[in-house]
């Protein structure tokens, strides 16, 4: 009895050491494919590169607080000279928008109506960096939604 229960595990091994040792033949063989296919070729190298999405300087968000929103962000030429800020006011009150550019004492300084959208739109020549202030002149909580783009 002791004999058929071993030389029925070693038939069962033997015919799965077979199998196995066919499969990995295949398997190495998909594998070898996969690694010596490129995924992307390239038809002609002198086209030029289109880049089809934009720079998110702010990403989309809402913002919903008491406290004063305030980001800082760079602008490069390399990445288009337009960048659009745009702020809708979905607050109980008017917004103010201070934009400073490099650093200066001299702000842009923008009301948002209650309720209403704007778009301030940026020019780029050189390396830039912009902060934005938003915040209450009333002190009410500041509901807004906000983005900024270079293109």
């Amino acid at each position: 009895m002791a004999f058929n229960k071993i030389l029925g595990v070693g038939v069962a091994l033997s015919v799965l050491l077979t199998a196995n040792s066919a499969s990995a033949g295949a398997l190495e063989e998909r594998v070898k494919d996969t690694y010596t296919n490129p995924p992307i070729t390239v038809e002609n190298s002198d086209d030029p590169i289109i880049t089809p999405f934009d720079v998110q300087l702010i990403r989309p968000e809402n913002y919903s607080s008491y406290n004063a929103y305030e980001k800082s962000f760079s602008m490069d030429p390399g990445n288009g000279s337009d960048g659009n800020l745009w702020i809708k006011n979905t607050s109980s009150d008017d917004l103010w928008v201070k934009v400073f550019v490099n650093g200066g004492d001299d702000p842009l300084e923008v009301s948002v109506k209650k309720g209403a959208q704007k778009t301030i739109s940026f020019y780029v020549g050189v390396t830039t960096s912009y902060k934005i202030y938003v915040y209450s002149k009333t002190g009410h909580k500041i509901e807004m939604s906000i983005s900024a783009r270079q293109f």
